[in-house]
């Protein structure tokens, strides 16, 4: 598909959406309906010192219908020593490690339901979705705050669905000059260079660049990881009732392929967590990924507005690797050897009217998007004769690696379109009622090139979702949410054919209390998704779909501030998944345990002028999980992993930050796609940083 069709099928879309704005301390007066947002904003974890802007983040329905979602902002991502977007899920219940594709790649659980294994979860970055197909891991330093969106709620984000889903709000500019730069050390030769800078322009433009640069000699042996990302931005106000946001990004990512290692006589953490199991002469995979996006937001007056943007994203990842593939006799690993060269271009739209009736909060929403996404895979089985095999006890490399042949060669392609309405009414002060409903028309085909053989599927599915808010008292609500959900599902099985799109139906319940000072939610779920991908028990080289995946669950969470200077965030989940489909020789669902919680404290002592001490620090703990599908499950045993920073600001301009991750040394295997492909956790990592402001 050309860019000039791809373009062409999003006509309608484009010439409707305008350009967003990224709110910034001095913005222009707010609306009715933003004031109502805050009197009712999603809970936020850590300090918000911008305003949310409704085009890059979540929409009021979600916010006060799903009681249970979460917004981490960019202090508390700081203070948690988030360099990974796995480190700031942990502070929000529900979530869960999943495989990250041997280092390449964001994966979790959200309430137990996964991503696909090889694609990963998908999520969001400033309402549009971020790795559909494929996408490199987020760098924490482009990230502004991160929003947690749970339950069948939402219709900015139409095709949420009932588990929930993550939107990351990007940095984008303000009208305050600042200039930050920070440097950090710390173990494993881990040297970091981030710098933020902030530039007003004009009194109505205003631009920003946020470039950060990593290198790392790792903790796997021989595993290092090189990684950079460029993010320019720019803002135009024209006027307080239009704002227009064009944000850049160019990332690089570079790592050896790394599967982890396998279990020894059914225990993932037999060997020492180092060890590394493919051949260094591999070289390194390199991921590459640019996204430009443009959007917008217009006040139309009495209350209506109009939002929308346009996003353009291309990839690439390519690189060899020796898998691990049949252990035998406990010691001797055969090794299976592959290449891979994927593309990804995905163009994609949105336009939302939304605006009050009387008691009545409407909103009618379109979106659309082109896929066109390639993978080529090459690899070569291991056999008896020729086992590309190495010792686990003892590995030597070097090897010569055996001729590749040919395996996984797909082209496929996706036209989508997504119609929505949601209408959010006040039926009085203490009663609201949520309803919307979502039309999709969506053509996929994808050719098998190694074949021929094409494969086409068209639908036009339509799903609803039902949501209710009752204020019980000034201080307690109750709320309720059911809804139904369809995705689009990539890839072939192991006879070549496509797979059906995923679908589900599920419900929340929960209770909510605002004290001063105290927000608490405690949620109920219960969810049933079909066609969901997973490791094919027959061969785990493959994926195969669930017949059936059902979770239910008790979730809470809870934000405390005390006095002036201390905030604890806590959360606890219990999650029942299963899978139920007689083809899968057990009912375990990879790497959910049935029980995690966190606490974390962060507690500032500073002066008038911002000098002084901060501290923080938390634990998480994480149950057994199931780490294999086979026969005989692997068990990954539960853990518990500390964390602590102390930071001191001498002045405005610099500020000293010492922090360690997994404090006590905790053995763990962090997650799993086969009893031979367990990813370890990270053992004890100290980083020194200095932060200097200009």
């Amino acid at each position: 598909m050309s860019k000039r069709s791809s373009a062409a099928s999003l006509l309608p879309l484009l010439c409707c959406a305008l350009p967003a704005f990224a709110e910034v301390p001095d913005a222009a007066p707010a609306t009715a309906a933003e004031e109502r947002v805050r009197e009712e904003e999603i809970v936020v974890l850590g300090t918000r010192r911008t305003r949310a802007d409704a085009t890059l983040s979540s929409d009021l329905a979600t916010e006060t219908m799903s009681q249970s979602s979460r917004s981490i902002e960019r202090d508390l991502l700081s203070a948690a020593g988030t360099y990974r977007l796995s480190d700031a899920l942990e502070l929000v219940s529900g979530i869960s490690n999943q495989n990250n594709r041997g280092g390449v790649m964001d994966n979790f659980a959200i309430r137990g339901f996964l991503g696909t294994p090889d694609g990963g979860a998908e999520y969001y970055v400033d309402g549009f979705l971020a790795n559909r197909g494929m996408g490199p891991p987020r760098d924490p330093a482009t990230t502004e705050r991160i929003e947690v969106l749970k339950g069948p709620a939402s219709a900015l984000f139409g095709d949420i669905d009932p588990a929930g889903r993550v939107n990351i709000v990007s940095k984008s500019p303000g009208f305050d000059p600042a200039v930050v730069a920070t440097y950090s050390y710390g173990s494993f030769d881990t040297r970091r260079v981030e710098l933020d800078a902030n530039l007003p322009l004009t009194q109505t433009l205003a631009a920003r660049l946020v470039v950060a640069t990593e290198s790392s000699d790792g903790w796997r042996d021989h595993v290092g990881l090189d990684r950079s990302v460029v993010a320019p931005s720019l803002t135009w106000r024209p006027s307080d009732t239009v704002r227009l946001t064009y944000v850049g990004e160019i990332t690089r990512f570079d790592t050896l392929f790394d599967r982890g290692i396998p279990a020894i006589a059914g225990d993932a953490n037999a060997l020492p967590r180092s060890r590394y199991y493919g051949e260094p002469n591999d070289g390194p995979t390199r991921f590459r990924n640019l996204r430009h996006q443009l959007t917008a937001l217009a006040e139309l007056g009495n209350g209506w507005s109009l939002n929308g943007g346009v996003a353009w994203r291309t990839g690439t990842l390519k690189g060899f690797s020796s898998d691990q593939s049949r252990l035998v006799d406990d010691r001797t690993l055969w090794r299976q050897r592959r290449s891979r060269d994927f593309k990804v271009d995905d163009l994609s739209a949105r336009i939302e009217l939304a605006g009050t009736i009387g008691n009545h909060r409407t909103s009618i929403g379109l979106k659309g998007y082109v896929l066109d996404y390639a993978e080529r895979w090459m690899r070569r089985n291991p056999t008896a004769g020729a086992p590309y095999a190495i010792d686990v006890y003892d590995p030597v490399y070097g090897q010569a690696p055996p001729t590749l042949l040919p395996f996984t060669n797909n082209r496929e392609k996706r036209r989508s379109g997504t119609l929505y309405v949601q209408d959010m009414w006040d039926v009085t002060d203490r009663l609201t009622l949520s309803g919307g409903a979502r039309f999709d028309a969506y053509r996929q085909r994808i050719r098998n090139n190694n074949t021929g053989v094409v494969g086409q599927t068209a639908d036009h599915p339509l799903n609803f979702r039902l949501g209710a808010k009752y204020q019980a008292t000034q201080a307690i609500s109750l709320h309720g949410n059911w809804g139904e959900n369809f995705v689009l599902n990539s890839g072939t099985d192991r006879l070549g054919a496509g797979f059906a799109p995923e679908t589900g139906k599920g419900y929340e319940a929960g209770i909510a209390g605002r004290w001063p000072g105290l927000d608490l939610a405690v949620t109920w779920f219960d969810i049933r998704k079909r066609g969901i991908l997973t490791n094919d028990p027959v061969d785990s080289n493959f994926l195969a779909p669930v017949g059936d995946l059902k979770s239910r669950g008790i979730e809470a969470d809870a934000v405390l501030k005390l006095g002036r200077h201390w905030q604890l965030v806590a959360n606890y989940a219990w999650t029942h998944a299963r899978v139920d489909d007689r083809s899968f020789p057990t009912d375990e669902v990879l790497n959910v345990p049935e029980q995690a919680a966190t606490l974390f404290a962060l507690g500032h002592f500073l002066d008038a002028a911002g000098r002084g001490l901060s501290v923080s620090g938390g634990v998480s703990y994480v149950g057994d999980r199931a780490g294999s599908l086979e026969t005989d499950v692997v068990l990954l045993p539960d853990y518990l992993k500390a964390e602590a920073a102390v930071e001191y600001t001498f002045s405005p301009r610099l500020t000293l930050r010492l922090e360690a991750d997994n404090l006590f040394d905790a053995h763990y295997a962090q997650s799993s796609y086969s009893r031979v492909w367990i990813y370890p956790g990270q053992p004890r990592t100290v980083r020194l940083s200095v932060r200097v402001a200009a």
